[in-house]
This record gives structure tokens, C-alpha cells and sequence, in this order.
């Protein structure tokens, strides 16, 4: 099993962020964004190989109201 990259760490990490400011579970998103609660869970964790992809990430964005260049890095990692 690979782990995850640094940026796909990263990109998870600000997604998660920016659902815990906005009070919403790993559930909620899940259903808003059409995928299991059991998925955000693994792409949350660190020791899964899970991830987001940019259909997911435009879909969160939509969900959370912010732009999907939120959730990515100002510079290379």
C-alpha cells in the first residue's frame, strides 16, 4: 500500500479544515458530494491511500460554497 503524497496530505488536510469550520460532518459532506462517509473517512486519514480526486474537489466546493483552489497549495510541494 503507497502512502500518500505530501500534496494529496495537504489537500485533504484543507478540505477537512474547511469542514470543520463550517460544522459539517464527514457524513453531510458525503451525501453532498454523492460518496460514502466511510470515503471521506479514509481520505482523511493519513495511513489510507485514499484520496480526492478533481471531480471530488469540485464537488466539494459546490458543497462547501468556496472555490476548489481552496483546498490546493500556493506553491509546488
Amino acid at each position: 500500500m503507497k502512502p500518500k503524497s505530501e500534496f494529496d496530505q495537504y489537500v485533504s488536510a484543507a478540505v477537512r479544515q474547511k469542514r470543520i469550520a463550517q460544522d459539517i460532518t464527514q457524513a453531510d459532506l458525503a451525501i453532498g458530494i454523492g460518496v460514502t462517509d466511510g470515503f471521506i473517512s479514509q481520505v482523511e486519514s493519513p495511513k489510507s491511500p485514499s484520496k480526492y480526486n478533481l471531480n471530488h474537489l469540485n464537488k466539494i466546493a459546490k458543497y462547501l460554497g468556496c472555490s476548489p483552489r481552496d483546498f490546493l497549495p500556493e506553491k509546488p510541494l
